[in-house]
């Protein structure tokens, strides 16, 4: 899903390799489509609090300002020409910084001096001394064989960046949001090597306005269904999740044991440590698609009614859970790094707890809606709590 992002880019540049006449033929509106475009980005990441969105459209619009004044003139001119070997190393050194430095709220003055910050500093490629220093890092004559394949150096510049950058996404399965930032970068770059294109920097930005917005999409849509304490969808994707059960299939609910006391005892924040634990361990067992009906419970959905399997899966996941000693987290954490690795080298005697669940699962009727094979499932799990609780009850 997160790879998504990449289709405005992939359809720009299709088209530009394969039909370029289609390209030219669409007349664009400069600058009121970039406008347009980035303004729709920017509504919209505001309107549901996505600031980190608006970094990047400033940092777009900050590109696309410089492009227009400065790469516009003929290439031949010699600051032009510094200004397109700087391009690529100021590109990437402020999309990197972006990516790895911890960006503040954005309604704050630190907040809002970044983003001015993002915004103004491509501009300062337009002033020679700075333009003349990053071109020296120009990887178009580094990498091009002392210059005996002209062009061969950004080249390999995007294909070794994007390469590690996109294997390190790959690697830490990252967001549909970290995935655009990679096109945003790719789609200027795209640009520097077809900088003779017309209107190649208005496509450029449409690219990554439409990766933006799907990313921005893909995060509503998670915000909408799946839950971000314990990492499951939640109680709106299980009931569509239902509409479509099929025939064979199967439905369980489950909830932790004395949940309530072993707030009241430990505190809230342990609370959510065992349903980031438990959130852990269904994602862990395979055979069913586990959901967060809400509060302590949660439900499982099999795509089969075999008793056997179903019982063989629940006590895998009932055992799982008994059987883990679930350390409780220190409430004095130390202030500083320092005084952390120090008392991490001491023995600890931080105290572990074990925390039990009760299963209460049935198989589809033909007759069966949504709310009733709940309630069933609902009527076996109070069994099993009913019968000793860390124990399943499978039953229609």
């Amino acid at each position: 899903m997160s790879l998504v992002v990449f289709l405005p880019l992939v359809v720009w540049v299709v088209l530009g390799f394969f039909a370029p006449t289609v390209l030219a033929d669409v007349i664009l509106p400069v600058p009121e489509s970039v406008i347009a475009s980035l303004g729709l980005v920017t509504l919209i990441a505001g309107f549901f609090r996505q600031w980190q969105w608006l970094y990047w459209c400033a940092w777009t619009a900050g590109f696309y300002a410089l492009i227009q004044l400065g790469l516009q003139q003929p290439l031949s001119q010699q600051h032009v020409s510094v200004l397109y070997e700087a391009l690529p190393v100021w590109l990437s050194l402020t999309a990197l910084l972006l990516v790895f430095i911890k960006l503040p709220v954005l309604l704050s003055p630190r907040g809002f001096l970044l983003l001015a910050a993002v915004g103004l500093s491509p501009l300062l490629l337009l002033t020679a001394p700075v333009a003349a220093a990053l071109a020296i890092l120009n990887p178009t004559e580094m990498l091009s064989l002392s210059g005996e394949l002209p062009g061969i150096g950004l080249a390999l510049w995007m294909i070794a960046m994007g390469g590690i950058w996109a294997t390190v996404l790959l690697y830490k399965n990252a967001s549909a949001f970290r995935w655009s930032q990679l096109v945003a970068w790719l789609s200027f770059m795209i640009f520097v090597v077809g900088i003779e294109q017309t209107d190649a920097s208005t496509w450029a930005v449409l690219a990554i306005s439409g990766g933006l917005l799907l990313a921005l999409a893909d995060r509503m849509l998670k915000l909408a269904y799946i839950d971000e304490l314990t990492g499951l969808p939640q109680r709106r994707a299980l009931m569509s999740e239902l509409q479509h059960l099929r025939k064979r299939s199967a439905v369980c609910m489950l909830d932790v044991d004395h949940f309530k006391k072993f707030n009241d005892r430990y505190g809230h924040e342990v609370g959510d440590q065992v349903l980031r634990l438990l959130g852990s361990i269904l994602k862990s067992v395979s055979g069913f698609k586990a959901y967060r009906y809400g509060g302590e419970e949660f439900t499982l959905v099999f795509s089969h009614n075999n008793e056997e399997k179903l019982k063989d899966v629940l006590e895998t996941v009932r055992s799982k859970v008994a059987n883990y000693p679930l350390t409780l987290r220190d409430p004095s954490r130390p202030e500083t790094s320092g005084k952390g690795k120090e008392k991490r080298g001491k023995q600890s005697n931080k105290k572990t707890v074990k925390v039990t669940i009760s299963l209460g699962a049935t198989t589809k009727l033909p007759t069966d809606t949504p709310d009733s094979i709940l309630k069933r499932a609902d009527e076996n799990l109070y069994a099993a709590k009913k019968a000793g609780r860390n124990r399943v009850v499978l039953k229609n």
